[in-house]
């Protein structure tokens, strides 16, 4: 925790924030014009610092930069109340930080950036539920669980990301028949835009509750969850089978195969250049198990178009598994500059009637450039329509059993500004998306895309109304969460 006197005695109180001027439209350090207004007492900092401004005006994406006026490291829910009313008094615009991996701008603002990774705190976990800060990550969540032989239902592929940051835009998994993360939450704390706490679930004020669930921030700040634990078993198995870019039929015929018996607890497809000319399907399936009764491989692997013994087996524990990805992120980060590469990634979700031939169609038309090797990748992770509850997180609509996640994770080929690769990535993924929409397809918010008012209109369809009377009911001054430019 950062405290005031440890943040005072770092940089000098000649460098704390006093309060705003409305005139200059500026936080101050000194007296300022005569109007200055004072900020309310913090239990911890704001700082206006270049390096910390600097630091949280950028995303994973390296595109887009908003430098913030300041940023508020709490020490309290309190103080995000405090800051949320001064700022709406003052109409200062409002983002919240997790690990800063969205792209695009999404959580970037000129305003406050309000960084949540001090609201860590475990605090509390039973037999079926564990209570976090909002800025816990979900690695911290699956340790602890793990401890007690307990766990989240279900993580996306990398967890060195916040809770309060997934909840705001879904959490797809690996696995296919449980819904995405926001479905297994029990209970939120938000701070509203007019600076009010409110504990909300689906028996108590569901309004506020269904909104900040895949709602992208638009109606509050999430300050602490209460999510879903399961009995884990102890290990994991996890098959891996290895198809060339034109065996599309064929990965897709395997992929459904699997989802129809559903003897795995996840099947999942991942895109990548390894030789950094050609680009290869993976298919992945993973079984949970204790050691006192192993999977049969042949018998999970029957009819398939490959041979069992073909498919590469890797054997783990449970928790290994969940921390997968965290290795290959360390290594691209040590590597090859991984944080500074640019990322224009593309996301959609897809009806399931369509999927397999709007993939089919956009597999042969993209290169390598567009994973960008060594460390772009992309998934195709199938989800059950029927487990998807929230009703803000927007999926096709359609009678499929299925609603398909597409992701490109491009990377840039070297770190650092380049224009001219930004400006012809967009340009793809609003063509692929112009695609993907005319067959029903719908955004997943968190790759790189400008979207107009009209775009997000017709994002959220008729749900549109809906979250434009919760938005003037939550944030009636319509300072929360600017980036995606929803409310203009």
């Amino acid at each position: 925790m950062v405290t005031r006197r440890r943040f005072l005695g770092t940089l000098g109180a000649g460098a704390l924030i006093v309060g705003f001027d409305p005139v200059e439209r500026a936080w101050a350090t000194g007296p300022g014009s005569g109007g200055l207004q004072r900020i309310p007492h913090l239990d911890g900092v704001l700082l206006t610092d270049l390096a910390t401004r600097q630091a949280d005006g950028r995303d994973l994406g390296r595109i887009v930069k908003r430098l913030p006026r300041a940023v508020l490291r709490p020490g309290s829910v309190r103080d995000i109340q405090k800051m949320v009313e001064f700022c709406r008094e003052h109409r200062i615009q409002v983002s919240t930080r997790g690990q800063g991996h969205s792209t695009h701008g999404q959580g970037l603002t000129d305003g406050l950036v309000i960084e949540n990774r001090s609201l860590s705190a475990i605090h509390s976990i039973g037999a079926d539920s564990i209570t976090v800060g909002s800025g816990a990550l979900w690695r911290e969540a699956a340790h602890t669980a793990e401890a007690r032989g307990l766990t989240p239902p279900l993580f996306t592929t990398y967890v060195g990301l916040s809770v309060g940051g997934t909840l705001s835009v879904g959490g797809v998994p690996a696995q296919n028949n449980l819904g995405v993360q926001i479905d297994h939450v029990r209970e939120l704390e938000v701070v509203t835009g007019d600076g009010r706490l409110h504990r909300c679930s689906l028996n108590h004020e569901r309004d506020l509750f269904e909104v900040m669930l895949g709602g992208l921030g638009q109606c509050g700040v999430i300050t602490r969850a209460t999510l879903d634990l399961v009995p884990a078993r102890a290990l994991a198995r996890n098959y891996m089978i290895r198809y060339q870019v034109t065996e599309t039929a064929r990965v897709w015929n395997d992929l459904h195969i699997l989802l129809d018996r559903g003897e795995f607890d996840g099947a999942y497809l991942l895109m990548s250049v390894p030789d950094g000319r050609n680009i290869t399907y993976q298919l992945n399936a993973v079984v949970f198990h204790n050691a006192d009764n192993p999977p049969s491989d042949q018998h999970l692997l029957r009819d398939l178009s490959v041979f069992p013994a073909s498919a590469e087996i890797e054997n783990s524990t449970y928790l290994e598994w969940v921390k997968r990805y965290d290795p290959v992120i360390e290594l691209w980060q040590r590597q090859c500059v991984w944080d500074d590469l640019l990322k224009p990634w593309f996301d959609v979700m897809l009806p399931g009637e369509s999927a397999q031939a709007y993939v089919s169609e956009v597999m042969p038309t993209l290169t390598a450039r567009d994973y960008g090797p060594p460390t772009g990748i992309g998934f195709l992770f199938p989800q059950r329509r029927d487990k998807l509850t929230r009703p803000f997180f927007r999926i096709p609509p359609g009678n499929s059993k299925y609603v398909y996640l597409f992701d490109i994770l491009t990377s840039s080929p070297a770190p650092g500004p380049d224009p001219a690769f930004a400006a012809e990535m967009l340009e793809r993924n609003r063509r692929l998306h112009a695609k993907a929409r005319a067959i029903g397809g719908t955004r997943y918010p968190i790759g790189s895309q400008d979207f107009t008012r009209a775009d997000w209109r017709a994002q959220y369809g008729e749900r549109w109304p809906d979250l434009v009377r919760r938005k003037a009911k939550y944030d009636p001054d319509n300072i929360l969460t600017p980036g995606p430019g929803i409310f203009g």
